[in-house]
């Protein structure tokens, strides 16, 4: 067995145990190889054998993405789209993985990352109507860096300075 061949064995075993543990994209084992000294022919024949083996499977990468950074990291769909775009991820295939998003769970979610920012920001003490706007600025410039629409960030802050004020009356 020649050693090109040899590496390749060698690497693919490697990246089947890796991609047993998570899912994983092409693009991603792309890299790993890379690390690890496989010039372009070699990795490519190793990601051939694990699509054939659908360890890597692109829909299925791009679900559980979708699932994970929206569920566990508070990530709206914008940055969502975003990040799986950078991985080099067909566009059909993102959009199929987006609309699974359940809407009301990204409402619960935006509402969870507007209400923490905001109470962490009104614990610091609000002396006037102008460190209100500012807090209000920098709420909305976080939920959008999270990737989250301005039309629903508004809808969302809003609600939840309303309940403040209702509690604060109170």
């Amino acid at each position: 067995m020649s050693d090109s061949l040899k590496k390749i064995s060698d690497m693919t075993a490697l990246m089947q145990r890796y991609c047993s543990m998570r899912e994983y994209c092409a693009n991603d084992i792309r890299k790993k190889l890379k690390t690890r000294g496989c010039d372009p022919d070699e990795t490519e024949v190793v990601i051939k054998k694990l699509v054939e083996g659908r360890f890597i499977d692109e829909e299925r990468y791009c679900t559980a993405f979708v699932r994970d950074k929206s569920s566990l990291s508070g990530w709206g769909g914008r940055k969502i789209e975003f990040a799986l775009k950078n991985k080099g991820l067909d566009s059909g295939t993102i959009k199929a993985a987006l609309e699974s998003l359940d809407h009301e769970a990204g409402v619960k979610v935006l509402e969870r990352v507007i209400k923490r920012k905001f109470e962490e920001l009104m614990n610091r003490r609000v002396n006037s109507e102008e460190d209100k706007a500012k807090i209000r600025e920098r709420v909305i410039r976080f939920a959008l860096t999270r990737g989250f629409s301005y039309e629903e960030i508004l809808k969302v802050f809003n609600k939840t300075m309303a309940n403040f004020e209702a509690g604060k009356k109170e």
